[in-house]
């Protein structure tokens, strides 16, 4: 007897045995579609092995289909081969529904993706360390939390320093009118930021009377700001600066003095 395939309409020999199994439910040797054999049965014509030419057994199949158009007539596509046998169907598990190499990409991509994602916040941690001060600077509202965060790591929330917001507006070098070997500095330094800075370092350099320098000393802030200036707070914004250190240079004989702060 013969079926043909409800999908790709390709012709294959059927046993009894084969319709029984399964109720007539046959799977497709060609196009894997699963149909019922019982519904495209027919008889096989006689004398049409004879017409194709079939050879025994062990003739090796030829690529090419044959198809039954009507009963008693067979149009060959050529090349032809003979008559596949249907697979028996036999219905597929519950958790057969994927290939067998499926299960095993879901965990990998799953650590590919949580390894990426670890790698990111890493990333993100090591800049945000790295830029805490700027962040600070413009979302003030964090900085209580970075501070928190970089107590416990042994760091701190720098404040910013932007030597070109902060200005000498004034400054003057005499000799101390209570003891002559003592010379006194006094300047006013202005913050023009609108945030809080770090205080700048001053340079002081003494000179003669050709401009040469003499003596260069560097002012910390420790050295310039009053006692009971706090230095965490910082530069105030929009604010002055006033200063007065003290120096024993007697022995220099200088005339004139640069004076330029800066960040080191």
């Amino acid at each position: 007897m013969i079926t043909t395939c409800a999908a790709c309409r390709t012709a294959f020999r059927v046993t009894q045995e084969q319709l029984a199994a399964r109720e007539g439910r046959v799977r497709c040797g060609m196009c894997a579609t699963v149909f019922d054999a019982r519904k495209a049965l027919k008889m096989e014509p006689e004398g049409a092995a004879a017409e194709r030419g079939d050879q025994p057994e062990d003739r090796p199949p030829q690529s090419g289909a044959v198809v039954f158009s009507e009963p008693g007539q067979i149009a060959a596509a050529a090349p032809a081969f003979p008559l596949r046998q249907p697979e028996t169907f036999t219905p597929p598990e519950p958790n057969a529904l994927f290939p067998a190499a499926e299960p095993e990409l879901v965990p990998h991509r799953a650590r590919w993706v949580a390894g990426s994602a670890l790698l990111a916040l890493a990333l993100m941690t090591q800049i945000a360390f790295h830029y805490r001060g700027e962040i600070a600077l413009v979302f003030p509202e964090l900085r209580p939390t970075l501070a928190e965060l970089c107590a416990s790591l042994a760091c701190e929330v720098p404040l910013p320093r932007r030597a070109e917001l902060i200005s000498i507006e004034s400054s003057d070098l005499q000799a101390d009118p209570s003891n002559p070997s003592v010379i006194v500095l006094t300047a006013a330094l202005r913050n023009r930021a609108a945030f809080a800075q770090s205080h700048p370092s001053l340079e002081l350099t003494l000179t003669d009377s050709q401009d040469q320098p003499l003596a260069r000393r560097v002012l910390g802030v420790q050295d310039y700001l009053r006692r009971n200036t706090s230095v965490e707070t910082g530069f105030t914004a929009n604010s002055e600066l006033p200063i007065k250190v003290y120096m024993e240079a007697s022995s220099l004989k200088a005339t004139g003095y640069r004076l330029y702060l800066f960040f080191p």
